[in-house]
Formats: C-alpha cells, structure tokens, sequence
C-alpha cells in the first residue's frame, strides 16, 4: 500500500463525485476516437482502465470487459474502479466506491490521487467481490500513472490478477507450518516411546489427539482448494450443536495454543439440532476457535456459545481482544492476515465455507468493551438440494 505522501490530499479529493455527462462524453469521444490507441491497450492482457479526474472509466480495455461480462458484471463505462470490480464496498456503501470504511486502504482509492500528481505508484489490493457465484476473493496488483491526453488528463489504472499466486503462496504456508507442527507432535511422542521415556498406556490418548490433528489439518486444507474450484460436496445430515462445541473445545485444549487458556462453552439453549454438514463445521469452528486462542493472552478465556434465533441456529466465539478499524475492514481478505502473510486463509475460509456452501451468514463485531465476537447464523432447514455443488 502506498505511503500516505503518496497519496496526494486525500481529504480534499472528490472520490465518489461524478462530472458532467457532457463533459464525460467529451473526454470519451476523445479517447476512443483512435483506433491504434484502443488497439494498443486491448493487447494489453491485464485489465485496463482510463480514469477522468472524478475516477470515472473513460475506457476499458478488451481484458477489462471481458472479466465483467464472465462474472455477471455491466458494462463498466461510467463506473468507479470498485463498482466495475463488483467490489462489495462498494456496492454496499451509499455514495459509492472510495467512501466506505474500507476503502481507506483500498489500493486503488490509494493510488488514483497519486496518479493525478504525477507519481507512478503500484501496490497490491485485495477485494472481495459479488458475482453470479456469490462472493469471491480478487487479489491484484494495481499500478497507476497520468496520461496527458487532449482535452485534458486521465489516469490510467492497470489491474494484474495475481490471485493464483496469491492463493498457492498461502495454502502452502500454511499448509507446511500446520503440518509439520502436528507431525511435530505425533514424531515427538513416538521418540518417547522408542527411548522408553512414556509407556505406550501413558501416550496412546495424546497420539490419537495428534494424529487427529493432523488427519484434520489435511482434510481442512483439502476442503479448501475444493471450496475455492467449486468442486466440494456437501454432506448435510443432522447435527448435534452440544456435541459440536464439545469436540471442538476437546480437540484444541491440548493443543499448543490452548496452553494457558480456558476455553469455555456457554450453551443459551441445550439439546439444539439442525441440518447441515458435521464435518464443514467442525472446520469452521476450529478456525474460528484457533484464531480466538491465537490472539488471546495467557489466562484469558476464549468462549463458545449457540443460541436459537426463530428460524436460525447461531454459533459464536468471543474473546478479549480488540481489533483495529483497519483490520476489521480486511479480516475476510483471503491473503490478509494479522499474525503475518502466510497465515491469511482462517477467516477467510470460515466465511466461505460458511456463506456459499452451508447458506450461512458470518459477522464480526469488536470494540473495546465487548471484545471480538464472531458469529455464524446458519438456517435449522437449508434448502439442501441447492447447495451440493455451486454453478
């Protein structure tokens, strides 16, 4: 992300403004009036946009329409940077792109007004965007200069998706650093065994757990690359909330991050039930459970609870920390992380597993008082012939 020096006066710059349609039509005869420049920049394969001083898109290259078109998007003629992008910010926030909470560390809403005083700036953004599969994560490069052109200047803006280096870089981080963790564990205890350091009665419980662990961590990993090509199916069956919280409480009090900290169950209403896949679940909730002891002190209590909500089951984690505005508007950010770049995928597959294949709806409310709190509402009777595998 740019310095704020490179910003130009962010204060003062109209970000959601729109010019004049006579003046905006003006400038867009103007540009594609020739046909070698429209020729140059659609052999662009990255995705080009010609920006007014109002940020509108006087033009878009052949890549640019083209990555509209196939994910349910308009015509971006007119349009902000994020509104063309689907960007739900932006679509979200009132006065449109660039005045959301959000879009204060948003690439190009950094970028643009560098553009415009002369600076050549290139930082990475990430967005998560709706399209007619539901909503998907969009990391890219965004690099961003003035191009004087009569009648006047524009900005041009080029996006390089670089989503799937992005996504292998953190999967396998992560994957890597759980995995050799967990086997870490399960080598250590066989080590004991082998020099007669623990009896085998003594060290069975805790060789199942990390095995369990382990087995787990490979699963999770699977069900993610599966999650993100629309290849996962879903089980739904019915599922027992208590037992749920129980085995994921179990599963992650010896863990390494649970040393030190209790991890309590506060059930509002016991013996719940509803429909929906075990397994997926118990993924989510071991994210969201992990992420919880992970930013937790010594000593500090990480809670789990469910409650009935009419036709709803809610699940949700609270723990004592606090989370910055700046976090909390990219926590869902496939490649954002607070405890360094390769641990970004949690919360992120947390809200996808949950929203686009168990017809759930994940929040997150953090403040001073309250602590973090994060909640996924599921339907006790999801419509389970919809969701198998997603178009």
């Amino acid at each position: 992300m740019p310095m704020a020096s490179e910003r130009g006066d962010m204060d003062s710059y109209p970000f959601a403004a729109r010019g004049a349609p006579e003046l905006f039509e003006r400038q867009r005869s103007s540009l594609v009036a020739d046909r070698r420049f429209r020729e140059l920049l659609d052999a662009i394969p990255d995705l080009v946009m010609l920006l007014n001083d109002n940020r509108q898109i006087l033009f878009a290259n052949r890549a640019l329409l083209r990555f509209c078109a196939s994910h349910g998007s308009h015509d971006p003629i007119g349009l902000l940077p994020g509104e063309a992008l689907s960007c739900q910010t932006a679509l979200a926030t009132e006065k449109g792109c660039g005045t959301g909470e959000a879009c204060n560390i948003c690439g190009p809403l950094g970028t643009t007004p560098a553009g415009w005083h002369g600076k050549h700036v290139s930082c990475e953004c990430r967005i998560l965007r709706h399209t007619s599969h539901g909503t998907e994560p969009l990391d890219l490069r965004i690099t961003c200069s003035a191009l004087h052109w009569h009648p006047g200047k524009v900005v041009i803006l080029v996006a390089s998706d670089i989503g799937q280096s992005k996504r292998r870089e953190v999967l396998e981080q992560i994957f890597f650093h759980d995995i050799l963790n967990t086997a870490g564990t399960v080598n250590q205890i066989a080590e004991m065994l082998l020099h007669g350091m623990l009896d085998f009665d003594g060290a069975k419980h805790d060789l199942w757990q990390a095995s369990q662990m382990l087995v787990a961590e490979i699963r999770g990993q699977s069900d993610l690359m599966a999650a993100e090509s629309a290849e996962l199916q879903v089980k739904f069956g019915l599922v027992l909330v208590r037992e749920l919280l129980d085995s994921v409480a179990t599963l992650y009090r010896n863990h390494e991050l649970g040393l030190g900290r209790r991890i309590v169950i506060k059930e509002q209403t016991p013996g719940l039930l509803f429909l929906s896949d075990g397994a997926l679940l118990t993924r989510i909730l071991g994210n969201l459970l992990k992420n919880a002891l992970e930013a937790s002190h010594p000593g500090e209590a990480v809670t789990l609870g469910c409650r009935r909500e009419e036709t709803d089951i809610v699940l949700w984690c609270h723990n004592e920390g606090v989370l910055t505005r700046e976090v909390q508007g990219q926590i869902f950010q496939r490649s954002f992380s607070t405890k360094g770049y390769e641990r970004g995928v949690g919360t992120y597959s947390m809200k996808l597993l949950s929203e686009r294949y168990l017809q759930g709806r994940v929040e997150l409310n953090s403040s001073r008082d309250a602590g973090t709190v994060f909640t996924l509402t599921f339907p006790v009777a999801p419509k389970v012939g919809s969701v198998t595998r997603p178009e």
